[in-house]
Order: C-alpha cells, then sequence, then structure tokens
C-alpha cells in the first residue's frame, strides 16, 4: 500500500484491523438453503448475476422488478468419460441428463439480501440441488 501513495503509518493500521466481514453466508429458512448477503438489492442483484455467469449457469431471462432470474442447471455427475474414439462410433448415445430449470430470487430488507432458489413453478426448492446451487453462488460471492 505505501507505493501506491498511502502513509506507511496508514498502511500498518489497515493492515492491522483487517479482519475482513464476510459479506455472505449459507443460512436455511423453512427447510430450503439460501444465502444471506450484507448488502442492498441493486448491488446483490449485480454480484449474483456476475457469479450466475461465472459459475457456468445458463440465464435464459432475468426480471429485475420481481428480483429473478430464470435459470438452467446441469447436474454435475462424478462417473462421467469420455469415451473414445471407437465407443463414439460403436456405442449407442446415452442423452445426457436434461437441464432442469430452476429460478434464483432476490429478497431484500434494508442492506440485506436473501438469496433463494425456487423449482420452475415458483415453488421454494429444497433438494441437493438446491443446496449445491446456493454453496456454488455463496462461494463466489466470497
Amino acid at each position: 500500500m505505501v507505493k501506491l501513495g498511502v502513509p506507511q503509518e496508514q498502511s500498518r493500521a489497515l493492515v492491522a484491523s483487517g479482519a475482513v466481514k464476510p459479506t455472505s453466508r449459507i443460512a436455511t429458512v423453512g427447510n430450503a438453503p439460501v444465502v444471506q448477503i450484507d448488502e442492498g438489492f441493486d448491488r446483490a442483484w449485480r454480484r449474483v448475476g456476475l457469479a450466475l455467469d461465472r459459475t457456468g449457469f445458463t440465464v435464459e431471462d432475468r426480471d429485475r422488478a420481481q428480483g429473478t432470474y430464470f435459470v438452467r442447471y446441469v447436474e454435475p455427475s462424478a462417473d462421467k468419460k469420455e469415451p473414445g474414439f471407437f465407443g463414439k462410433l460403436f456405442s449407442r448415445s446415452d442423452k445426457d441428463a436434461a437441464p432442469l430449470k430452476y429460478r434464483i430470487n432476490l429478497k431484500s430488507q434494508g442492506e440485506s439480501t436473501t438469496v433463494s432458489v425456487l423449482n420452475a413453478s415458483g415453488a421454494p426448492e429444497t433438494s441437493a440441488n438446491a443446496q449445491r446451487i446456493v454453496q456454488v453462488i455463496a462461494d463466489d460471492l466470497k
């Protein structure tokens, strides 16, 4: 920081008080996993949108007035192997799992925003996929 023009005393004080408070955390509301962000709606909307783009979700649509992202999620599979040349030629093609559609909903209460995962019809999602989605978003927001 000294190279950036900050006096050395001020730089030491900033480093000493460097306990940075995390701005997002995972919680459970009504048996559904959620991410709680300590920021207002505008900033949280932008950060969650960037997190969805960076983590490989396909954002089909967004409705800022309702605070909803419409996304597609493909469940990762650990035993997924790429077949070899002859395997591609002589095997039947098993269709990959169809992407599941979810809604990522943001609700703001003052300077705090709650991000929840809803299923395609708009009901709160409590599955393992919802837990994974919440974990991915929370990890990217840190």
